[in-house]
């Protein structure tokens, strides 16, 4: 009997009761398992996380450094909309006078509104480089609609600059104006009209998007912006392309001796002083 109970005891009830300390050992072993990947996938996340918050920073002031250019040149382009105006009335008044008489009088330098590079590069590198993904859902949209806003303003640029170069065969010493040559000036002048006032209305829809996102702008930047706001109309600007601003706001310029006038008229001067001062690229 004894010999029974004892085989009994050390059967298969037996062997769960001294095999339990064995499987616990395995779920202690599997549970400090599973925690260690899950802090390792976490830690990896933070890290990630991490990376990403600071590549998102960087390229937001990127972009605040792209836009406070932007910002500049439409607030030139907003206070030079009134001198734009009154020269096209300027132009549009001697147009009906020399229709009425047959004959273009003398006409000087007109100008043209400034130019503008309207500069989405920075954008462009933040979108190849996939750290758009990584934004704000909102604030991402709400970019993408200003960059559009942008891309939209550069072409309106170049609409510009077709429709005063249109108007510049107007200036020159004088000469018969032909039914042909009136109408061609006629819409040049209608096309400036519109490209001004799309222009404007297009500035400030800019600026109003730019001032809602927030941007973290530098004092550099902040810098450029104000000196948009005050910097003289009428003042000729240092650089390749003086007469822009001034050229526009001031009154029109001398008369030529000749036509086949264009923009930029002081740029040929300006250039052949430049080649005098190039840089030696090679100078270490």
């Amino acid at each position: 009997m004894s010999e029974v109970k004892e085989e009994a005891e050390s059967g298969p009830a037996g062997n769960k009761h001294k095999s339990w300390p064995a499987w616990r050992v395995i779920l202690t072993d599997f549970v400090i398992v599973v925690l260690g990947v899950g802090v390792a996938l976490a830690a990896q996340q933070g890290e990630e996380w991490w990376r990403w918050r600071d590549q998102v920073a960087q390229a937001r002031g990127a972009i605040a450094t792209e836009m406070a250019q932007n910002v500049a040149g439409a607030i030139i382009r907003l206070r030079t909309q009134g001198c734009i105006e009154r020269r096209l009335d300027e132009l549009i008044d001697i147009v009906d006078t020399a229709s009425r008489s047959g004959q273009l009088p003398p006409v000087g330098v007109i100008g043209q509104p400034p130019l503008r590079t309207w500069r989405s590069g920075a954008w462009d590198s933040v979108v190849a480089a996939e750290t758009a993904a990584h934004f704000p859902r909102q604030h991402l949209a709400n970019l993408g609609s200003l960059y559009q806003l942008v891309v939209r303003m550069e072409s309106t640029s170049l609409l510009n600059l077709q429709a005063w170069s249109e108007l510049y065969p107007m200036v020159g010493p004088g000469r018969r104006l032909d039914p042909a040559s009136e109408a061609d000036l006629r819409k040049a002048l209608s096309l400036a009209r519109a490209v001004n006032r799309s222009y404007a209305s297009q500035s400030l829809t800019l600026i109003e998007r730019t001032y809602v996102l927030k941007l973290p702008f530098s004092s550099s930047d902040l810098n450029q912006i104000a000196d948009a706001k005050s910097v003289s109309l009428m003042k000729p600007a240092v650089g390749v392309n003086p007469d822009q601003t001034s050229a526009i706001c001031s009154p029109i310029g001398a008369v030529p001796p000749r036509y086949g006038q264009a923009q930029f008229a002081p740029t040929p001067a300006v250039s052949e002083q430049a080649l005098k001062n190039l840089p030696d690229f090679g100078a270490p």
